[in-house]
C-alpha cells in the first residue's frame, strides 16, 4: 500500500491522480470487506466505533499505514506548493494548474479515509483528529505565509480543531505553584510541559498558554521559599528536560521545507537542520544550559531583590529628615538603627543567595551590576521619569556583598576601577543620599557606598582626584568619618581586650561591629574566631579531665546575622579548618607558630559548636558546601565500619561525637530542608550496627530516631530501595543523585528494633499524608521488608490508624508472638546453671568466665537482666562488677529488645501474682534499674512498654507502667523538676546561658554509659573513651522515642495518662527541632481517633508541642488556646476566607509587616518556606477544629473495660470506620463555606482582595495537605452536581455536518470564512476558556470555575483523589441522569490535563475511559439529529478527545481489550 507513494511525482499530475485513485480504490475495497453490505445510513454500524477501531484490533487496513500515505502525499503536496508557479491560459484566464489537479485528487483519498466517499458514509479509517494532526505543518509554517490559499484554509480547518480540542485536554489555568517540601514529585513536570499535550498547546493562543507554569516562574517560587539550591537546579534540569522532549514532538511532527529557510521562535531552520540562536553559532549543550540557568537565576534574583526593596521603601519613612550635624556628632557613640530594622533579614537571606550565585560562577558580576543600575535607571535612559523614587542605597550594600569575592574584588570590579571607571559612577548615581539623614537611616545601609570606597581604596588610582572625576562624590563622602570613627573603636576595644563589640549582645554593638565586617576584608572573622579560640591557654573541662577545651568567648546571635556574607563563609571556614576538619583534634596557633594540636586540649568549646550552626542558619547557600563535605566524611566513615575491625583514633571519635551531636540537636531543621535528606540514612546505615563505644552508639541511634522522623516525602522509601547510593558528590555546583535503580538491600536496614518500629511508623505515615502512586516502580511491601531482619508484630490498636496498604502487608505477614520468658523458666535457669555462681560468690574467676561465655550466645542474652531482676527481687542482689562485665559483651544495638525482654517478664511476674496493679517494690526495684544503676536506659523502657505489640486498650498493667515511667518515678521526676528549673529556652539560638544550664544538668545528673552508676573505684574492664557532651542529656534521648510513644498513647484510648503525660512533659518539646510539623503530622494521622476529639486532650497536645510565641495564629486559635473557649462554631465564610488569603498572600510572595510582634528570625524559625509556614498553621488550626466538631459523637468510641467495649479490631471494623469518617467529614462545613466562596465570588467578605486564580490554587493546596476526606474528596465529589445542574451543561450543542474535502475543493467560496460551521458554535465555549480569559472578559461561570479548582486539587492530589474521581464518574455513567453531549464533554475536561498520570495505572486508566464511553453511548440515541451526515460540536470533540487518547497516550493491548466491548457498542 505504502509503495503507490512512489508513484507520486511532482511533475506528472497524471500519475499522481491514478495513484491516488488506486489507494482510494483499495481504501474503499478494505472497508467493503470491514463492514460488508451493511447500509451506510444505518447508526448501528459504527461511524464513532470506526474512529477508534484501532483500539479494538477490527481495521483491516491498519490506521498507522493510512496515515503514513496521508503523510507523504500531502508533504510533497506542500514541497511542489511552494516551488510549482500556476500557470495562464493565452486568453488570461486562469486555469487549473497540475498542482491543483494534484490538490483535488488528494481530497478525494481524504475523503475515502474519513468516510465520507460514495459507499463508504460513516465508515471511516482514520479520525478526523488524525487527518487533523497529519494535515497541520506546525505554527512555523502555518504562519510563514508560504501556502496557498486552499491549502492555508485547510490548515487554518485543522489548527482549529487542534485548538478546541486543546481547550479541552489543558486545564482553564495551570499557574499552579511549585511548593518546595509540599509539592508531590509529579509536580515538578507540569502539564504543560508534557510532549503528549505539546502538539494541542502549539495550537493556543498566547494568552491561553499563559496559564502554565514556566521555569521563571518556578525559579522565582523556589527562591523566594528559601528552596535548597540542589532543588532550585534539578526544578530547572526537569523543566528543561521535558522542553526539550516536548520539542522534539513537536518538531517530529512539524512539516520541514525541503529547500529555503524560515525563522521561528527567535532562530533560524536552515538546510542543514543546525539552529543558530541570534545569529550566532550553537555552543555546546552544557554552555547552553549554564546560559540558560544563569539567565532564569539572574531575573528571578533581580525581581526579588526589587519586590524586597519596594517593601522596605513602604514601611521606612525616608522622607522626614534629621539634622545632619547632630547625626555626626552622635555617631561616635550610638549606631544609627531604624525603629524597625526587622524587615533586613529579608536582604540578609538575598544577599546569601546572591553571594552563592557569583562565587560559584552561575551569575556573573558584572551581570547583576548592570541589571541592579537598571532597576533604577531602565536601559531607554541614564535620566528617566522616577529615578530618584527607585534610588535605594540596599543595591549598593547588595553589590558590596559581593566585593568580598576575592575573584569578584580583582577582576572585573579591579579592571574599572583602573579604567573608565563606569561602575564606580553607576555606583554614586544608584546613591540615595536622603536615606542616611532620614528618619528611619540605617547606617548598615546607608555607609554601604562609603564602605566599598574604603575597601577598594587600594585599587582606585589617583584617590585625590577620584573627586573631580565623579562630582556625585562630594555628597557621599560627608559621611565617611562615620566610618573611620566605627572602624577606630572596633580595633581599640579589640587591643584593649574589650569585646563588647564581639559578643553582640545589643543591637547596637552588632550594627558596629556588622558595619566594620564590610570596610575591610576578613578584619572581623578573624577577630571573631580569635574571640572564640583565644591566642592564650585558658582550659577549662566539658565533663572531666578527658573533655577538655580551650576557653574562649560567646558570639551573639544578631552580630552573625549582620554580618557580611564574605564574613560568616570566611569564619565558618576558620572554624572548620581548625577545629573540625583535622582527624588530629582541633588545631591551635600560639606564639605565631603553625597550627598544630595542643596537648592536653582534646575538644572544640561549646560555643564555637553554637557558632557553627547558627552561621548555616544564616548563610545556608554559601556555607552548604562545608555541609556537603562533613557529610560526605560521615559516609566514608560509615564506610570504614562496614569493613569491619576498624579502630578509629580517640581525636576521630570525638570528631564524630560532637558531629553526631550537633546535627541532632541542632541541624535537625536544617536537614529537613536539605535536598538530600531523604539519603541521609545512608550516612550511618552501618554505624548503627558496628559501632561499640557505648556513647558514641546512643548519640547516633538518638540520631537515626530522629531524622527518621523527619522524613515527609515518598524519596525517603526511594532511599531505602537504593543500596547503590555514593554520596552527593563534593563541588560548589548543585548535584543530582541521578536514575535511582530500586533494589531491595541484602541486609535489613535496622537490627535495632526500637528504630525498626520507628521507621514502620514513619513509612506509615507518609503512605497516609502523601501516598506512593505517583512513584511507579517502587515497591511498598519491599520497603518494609527491609527494615527489618525478622517481620513485626503489630496490635490491632496500632493496625487500626495505619493506611491500608500497610496495614494489609502486616496482615499477610503476621509472625508469631515472641516468646515470652516466664517467670519460674528464670527461676529454674538460675538453679540449674552453676554459670549464675559467679552473681550469688563474689570472687569466683572461674564462675565469672563461665557467666561470660554463657551469656555469649545471642539467643540467651535477653535473660540476663531477667535474672538480675530476679535476684534482686530476692533481696540477693548481685554484684554489679561482674554484671557490668557480663553486659557490656552485648552489642548496643540490641539493648533496646533486650529491655523490652525485661518489660515484659516483668508484666508477665506482675500476672502470675494475680494483682491487678504492679506492686510498689516492682516500681521502685525498676527504677532503680533505670536511675540508680543505670542497667537499662529510660528511653528503651518507655519504647519497650508501648512498641506496639501489645494492644494497650486492654492491657492495663503495661498502661500503668508507663505512667509510673513517665510520671511518678521519683530520680525522673526529680530531673523533671530541675529541668523545669532551669527552664531551657525554646529560642536555643538566643539563649546565652544554655551551656550554663546543660552543665548545671549533668552536673547533678550524671550520666554514665557503662553500666558503672553504682560502682566506685578502679574499674575493671576500664571505661572507654570519654567524649565531649555539648548538647545532649537523658531528656533529649527521650524526646524521639517520646515522639513515638505519642502514638501508641493515643491509640490506648486513656485521655487521663495522655493529658497528664502533655501538660507534664510538654517543656521538653521546647528543644525539639520540628515541633510544629510534629504536630501536624500527629492530629493528621489521628485525625479520627475518639482519643483526640475532646477539647481538653487536644488542647494539651498543642500546649505541649506550641511555642506560641514562635508561630501566628488566628485570633481564634489563640483564645482555644488560652481556654478560653472550647467552641467551634466560629468556622464561617469570613474565618474560612482569611484561611484561603493567608495562603494566598505567601503564594503571591507578599511581603507585609508581621501581623505578630517578636517573631523568630525567619532563618531560625522551624519552617523558613512562608508558604509550608502559612499552610502547615492552616492544618494545625483546622484539624484542631475537626478534633471539637467530632467531640459530642466520639465519647462511644472509646473504649471502656469496665463495658467490655467498642473493641475495634478486625478489618471489617476498621473499614466501617473509613466509611463512617467520611460521613461525618461531609456535615463538616468547610467543604461547603470553600465551594460557595469559589463559585461565588461576590460572597466573600472582602471581594476584590485575591479574586483570581491564586485564591483557588490556595484551596487546592489546602486541600492536599488536609487529610483526604475532609476537603480533596468533597470538591472532587462536587462534579456530580456540576455536571447535572449546571443549565449550561444540561444542553446539547448544535448540530454539525461532518467535513467533506472534495467539497471543500470544489467550493467557489475561495474567501469564506476558514471555519464554514462557526455559526453553529455551541454556547457553552466559555466553560472551557481560560480562567483568567473569562474573568478578564466578564464571562465567569460556574463551570469553568469549577474545572479550574477540581484541576488544582487533581495536580496536587494523589491516587486517592483519581480514584474519588473515578468512582464520582462512575456513578454518573451508570446513574442514567446524563442527558447532553456537553455534560459529556465537561466530564471529558475533567480527564484530559491527567492523562500522563492516569497512564501509569491500567485499572484506574480503564475504569474511567470505560465510564466515558458508556456514557457516549448513553447519549447519542438522545440526541435527534445525529445520524451518518451529522454531529454535533461536542460529541465531535468527545470523539477527537478519545483519538487523542488512543494516540498520546497508549497504556497497552491489555487495557485495550477491556475497552474493546465498550467501543464495539459506540454508534
Amino acid at each position: 500500500y505504502l509503495l503507490l507513494t512512489q508513484l507520486f511525482e511532482l511533475h506528472r499530475p497524471r500519475t499522481w491522480v491514478a495513484a491516488v485513485r488506486l489507494m482510494s480504490m483499495v481504501t474503499k475495497s478494505a472497508i467493503g470487506i470491514m463492514y460488508g453490505s451493511a447500509a451506510p445510513d444505518d447508526m448501528g454500524s459504527g461511524t464513532h466505533a470506526a474512529s477508534l477501531s484501532e483500539i479494538s484490533g477490527l481495521n483491516l487496513l491498519p490506521e498507522g499505514v493510512c496515515r503514513e500515505s496521508i503523510r507523504q502525499v500531502w508533504r510533497l503536496l506542500l514541497d511542489s506548493a511552494a516551488t510549482e508557479p500556476p500557470q495562464a491560459s493565452v486568453l488570461g484566464a486562469t486555469r487549473r494548474t497540475r498542482w491543483q489537479i494534484r490538490f483535488e485528487a488528494t481530497m478525494e483519498l481524504l475523503d475515502s479515509y474519513v468516510g465520507r466517499t460514495e459507499h463508504c458514509v460513516g465508515r471511516p479509517l482514520v479520525s478526523y483528529y488524525m487527518i487533523s494532526r497529519e494535515l497541520d505543518p506546525g505554527a512555523a509554517v502555518a504562519e510563514s505565509g508560504m501556502l496557498t490559499g486552499e491549502m492555508q484554509r485547510i490548515v487554518d480547518l485543522c489548527f482549529g480543531r487542534k485548538r478546541r480540542l486543546g481547550r479541552i485536554l489543558l486545564p482553564p489555568d495551570g499557574s499552579w505553584p511549585l511548593i518546595s517540601h509540599a509539592s508531590r514529585a509529579h509536580t515538578v513536570k507540569h502539564v504543560y510541559d508534557q510532549p503528549g499535550y505539546a502538539l494541542v498547546r502549539d495550537s493556543l493562543t498566547l494568552e491561553e498558554t499563559q496559564r502554565g507554569a514556566s521555569a521563571g516562574r518556578v525559579v522565582a517560587d523556589l527562591l523566594y521559599q528559601r528552596a535548597p539550591i540542589d532543588e532550585v537546579f534539578a526544578a530547572m534540569r526537569n523543566h528543561r528536560t521535558m522542553q526539550r522532549k516536548a520539542k522534539a514532538a513537536v518538531a517530529n511532527d512539524s512539516y520541514m521545507p525541503n529547500s529555503g529557510e524560515y525563522t521561528a521562535n527567535g532562530g533560524e531552520y536552515i538546510a542543514n537542520d543546525k539552529y543558530v540562536a541570534n545569529g550566532a553559532e550553537a555552543d555546546t549543550d552544557a554552555e547552553i544550559e549554564r546560559r540558560e540557568s544563569s539567565m532564569l537565576l539572574l531575573d528571578a534574583m533581580a525581581q526579588r531583590i526589587e519586590h524586597i526593596v519596594r517593601f522596605i521603601q513602604r514601611q521606612c519613612d525616608f522622607e522626614t529628615l534629621l539634622d545632619e550635624r547632630k547625626l555626626n556628632a552622635n555617631s561616635d557613640a550610638t549606631m544609627i538603627v531604624p525603629r524597625k530594622f526587622g524587615y533586613w533579614e529579608h536582604m540578609n537571606e538575598v544577599a546569601d543567595q546572591l553571594y552563592y550565585f557569583v562565587l560559584s560562577d552561575t551569575i556573573s558580576y558584572t551581570d547583576i551590576h548592570a541589571r541592579l543600575y537598571a532597576l533604577v535607571f531602565p536601559a531607554d535612559s541614564d535620566i528617566h521619569p522616577g529615578s530618584e523614587a527607585r534610588k535605594d542605597n540596599s543595591y549598593i550594600w547588595l553589590l558590596l556583598q559581593l566585593l568580598h569575592i576575592e575573584k569578584v574584588a580583582a577582576g572585573p570590579v579591579r579592571a574599572d576601577l583602573a579604567g573608565d571607571e563606569d561602575m564606580l559612577e553607576q555606583l554614586l548615581q544608584m546613591y540615595n543620599e536622603r536615606q542616611i539623614v532620614s528618619r528611619d537611616a540605617f547606617y548598615l545601609r546607608d555607609l554601604a557606598l562609603q564602605a566599598t570606597m574604603s575597601h577598594q581604596q587600594a585599587s582606585i588610582r589617583d584617590n585625590h582626584g577620584v573627586k573631580f572625576r565623579h562630582p556625585r562624590m562630594a555628597v557621599a563622602m560627608p559621611f565617611a568619618p562615620v566610618l573611620f570613627q566605627l572602624q577606630n573603636e572596633f580595633g581599640q576595644q579589640f587591643k584593649d581586650e574589650n569585646y563588647a563589640l564581639l559578643q553582640g549582645r545589643d543591637v547596637c554593638a552588632a550594627m558596629k561591629t556588622a558595619t566594620v565586617s564590610q570596610i575591610r576584608q576578613y578584619v572581623v572573622p578573624n577577630a571573631l574566631y580569635t574571640f572564640l579560640v583565644p591566642a592564650r591557654e585558658s582550659v577549662a573541662q566539658l565533663q572531666g579531665t578527658a573533655t577538655t577545651y580551650l576557653q574562649g568567648g560567646n558570639v551573639g546571635f544578631q552580630l552573625l546575622d549582620f554580618i557580611n556574607v564574605g564574613g560568616k563563609h570566611r569564619l565558618l571556614q576558620l572554624i572548620y579548618k581548625m577545629m573540625l576538619a583535622h582527624e588530629q583534634g582541633p588545631q591551635f596557633q600560639f606564639d605565631g607558630r603553625q597550627p598544630s594540636a595542643r596537648a592536653g586540649i582534646t575538644c572544640v568549646s561549646p560555643h564555637v559548636v553554637d557558632t557553627v550552626y547558627m552561621l548555616l542558619y544564616n548563610a545556608p547557600y554559601s556555607n552548604e558546601l562545608m555541609m556537603k563535605e562533613v557529610l560526605e566524611k560521615l559516609r566514608r566513615s560509615d564506610k570504614a565500619m562496614a569493613q569491619g575491625g576498624t579502630r578509629f583514633s580517640a581525636a576521630n571519635l570525638r570528631w564524630l561525637y560532637t558531629v553526631y551531636q550537633l546535627m541532632n540537636c541542632r541541624l535537625l531543621r536544617f536537614f529537613k530542608y536539605y535536598a538530600h535528606a531523604s539519603h541521609l540514612v545512608h550516612h550511618l546505615r552501618h554505624s548503627l550496627v558496628h559501632v561499640t563505644h557505648r556513647q558514641l552508639y546512643r548519640s547516633l541511634e538518638c540520631f537515626a530516631l530522629c531524622l527518621v522522623n523527619l522524613q515527609h516525602d515518598v524519596g525517603f522509601l526511594q532511599a531505602l530501595m537504593n543500596p547503590a547510593y555514593h554520596g552527593v558528590p563534593l563541588t560548589p555546583h548543585p548535584s543530582a543523585l541521578g536514575a535511582i535503580r530500586y533494589s531491595k538491600p541484602k541486609d535489613a536496614w535496622f537490627e535495632c528494633a526500637m528504630l525498626a518500629r520507628n521507621a514502620a511508623v514513619v513509612i506509615a505515615r507518609i503512605e497516609t499524608m502523601r501516598g506512593l502512586g505517583d512513584v511507579p516502580g517502587l515497591e511498598l511491601d519491599e520497603c518494609l521488608d527491609s527494615l527489618a531482619p525478622q517481620p513485626q508484630l503489630w496490635a490491632p490498636a496500632v493496625l487500626r490508624y495505619l493506611p491500608r496498604a500497610v496495614r494489609a502487608y502486616y496482615t499477610r505477614r503476621t509472625p508469631q508472638p515472641s516468646a515470652r520468658v516466664s517467670p519460674a523458666s528464670v527461676r529454674q535457669l538460675i538453679g540449674a546453671r552453676p554459670e549464675h555462681a559467679a552473681l550469688l560468690r563474689p570472687g569466683d574467676v572461674a564462675a565469672e568466665s563461665a557467666l561470660a561465655a554463657f551469656y555469649a550466645a545471642p539467643e540467651r542474652q535477653a535473660l540476663f537482666l531477667c535474672v538480675v531482676w530476679v535476684l534482686h527481687e530476692r533481696q540477693t542482689p548481685p554484684p554489679m562488677a561482674v554484671v557490668r562485665r557480663v553486659l557490656l559483651t552485648f552489642p548496643p544495638l540490641q539493648m533496646s529488645s533486650h529491655t523490652s525482654a525485661l518489660l515484659d517478664f516483668i508484666v508477665a511476674c506482675e500476672t502470675e501474682r494475680g494483682t491487678a496493679e504492679p506492686a510498689s517494690a516492682t516500681m521502685q526495684l525498676l527504677n532503680d534499674f533505670m536511675f540508680r544503676f543505670q542497667l537499662v536506659h529510660h528511653e528503651h523502657v518507655v519504647f519497650a512498654l508501648t512498641r506496639g505489640e501489645h494492644d494497650l486498650r486492654t492491657d492495663r498493667m503495661r498502661l500503668l507502667l508507663t505512667r509510673y515511667v513517665l510520671l511518678e518515678s521519683p530520680q525522673f521526676s526529680e530531673r523533671l523538676d530541675e529541668w523545669h528549673r532551669l527552664d531551657f529556652q525554646g529560642r536555643y539560638w538566643a539563649d546565652f546561658e544554655h551551656w550554663k544550664k546543660q552543665d548545671a544538668y549533668l552536673a547533678r545528673f550524671p550520666e554514665f554509659f557503662e553500666f558503672e552508676a553504682a560502682l566506685e573505684g578502679p574499674l575493671e574492664p576500664a571505661p572507654a573513651l570519654s567524649l565531649p557532651v555539648y548538647y545532649e542529656n537523658g531528656m533529649v534521648r527521650l524526646l524521639p522515642v517520646l515522639e513515638f510513644a505519642l502514638g501508641r498513647m493515643i491509640e490506648a484510648e486513656d485521655r487521663g495518662l495522655l493529658r497528664d503525660v502533655l501538660d507534664r512533659m510538654g517543656i521538653l518539646y521546647r528543644l525539639h527541632q520540628v515541633p510544629l510539623t510534629t504536630l501536624m503530622n500527629t492530629l493528621f494521622v489521628y485525625f479520627n481517633a475518639p482519643t483526640l476529639h475532646d477539647a481538653a486532650v487536644v488542647r494539651s497536645l498543642n500546649r505541649a508541642l506550641l511555642d506560641m510565641s514562635q508561630q501566628n495564629f488566628s485570633p481564634e486559635f489563640e483564645q482555644f488556646m488560652r481556654g478560653d473557649t472550647d467552641d467551634c462554631t466560629h468556622i464561617d465564610a469570613r474565618y474560612v476566607s482569611r484561611i484561603i488569603e493567608r495562603i494566598a498572600r505567601a503564594i503571591m510572595r507578599h511581603i507585609a509587616p508581621p501581623t505578630k510582634q517578636n517573631l523568630p528570625e525567619i532563618h531560625y524559625r522551624e519552617i523558613p518556606n512562608p508558604i509550608l509556614l502559612a499552610l502547615t498553621e492552616c492544618v494545625v488550626e483546622l484539624l484542631t477544629w475537626w478534633c471539637l466538631h467530632c467531640a459530642p459523637s466520639s465519647a462511644a468510641r472509646l473504649y471502656d473495660s469496665a463495658r467490655n467495649g467498642p473493641l475495634v479490631a478486625s478489618e471489617t471494623e476498621f473499614r466501617a470506620e473509613e466509611q463512617q469518617r467520611r460521613t461525618w467529614a461531609a456535615e463538616w462545613p468547610l467543604a461547603q463555606l470553600l465551594l460557595e466562596l469559589i463559585m461565588e465570588p461576590e460572597r466573600r467578605p472582602e471581594p476584590g482582595a485575591y479574586a483570581g486564580a491564586t485564591y483557588i490554587h490556595s484551596t487546592g493546596l489546602l486541600a492536599n495537605v488536609l487529610p483526604d476526606e475532609l476537603l480533596a474528596f468533597p470538591i472532587v465529589q462536587h462534579l456530580s452536581r456540576i455536571v447535572l445542574d449546571e443549565p449550561v451543561l444540561k444542553s446539547n450543542s448544535g448540530p454539525k455536518r461532518y467535513f467533506s474535502f472534495v467539497e471543500f475543493a470544489r467550493s467557489s467560496q475561495l474567501n469564506a470564512d476558514a471555519d464554514p460551521d462557526a455559526a453553529t458554535r455551541f454556547a457553552a465555549t466559555s466553560v472551557f476558556n481560560s480562567f483568567e480569559q473569562n474573568r478578564n472578559h466578564n464571562m465567569a461561570n460556574r463551570p469553568n470555575t469549577f474545572l479550574t479548582l477540581l484541576h488544582s486539587v487533581l495536580h496536587y492530589g494523589g491516587i486517592a483523589t483519581f480514584n474519588t474521581l473515578s468512582d464520582t464518574i462512575h456513578a454518573l455513567a451508570t446513574g442514567g441522569e446524563l442527558c447532553s453531549d456537553i455534560q459529556l464533554l465537561y466530564l471529558c475536561a475533567t480527564v484530559g490535563p491527567i492523562l500522563y498520570r492516569l497512564v501509569d495505572h491500567e485499572a484506574l486508566y480503564v475504569q474511567i475511559l470505560g465510564d466515558l464511553l458508556s456514557s457516549l453511548v448513553q447519549i447519542c440515541p438522545r440526541i435527534s439529529h445525529l445520524d451518518a451526515e451529522c454531529s454535533t460540536d461536542a460529541i465531535e470533540q468527545v470523539m477527537d478527545f478519545f483519538c487523542f487518547v488512543k494516540d498520546q497516550f497508549d497504556p497497552g493491548r491489555s487495557a485495550w481489550r477491556r475497552l474493546a466491548p465498550h467501543i464495539a457498542a459506540l454508534p
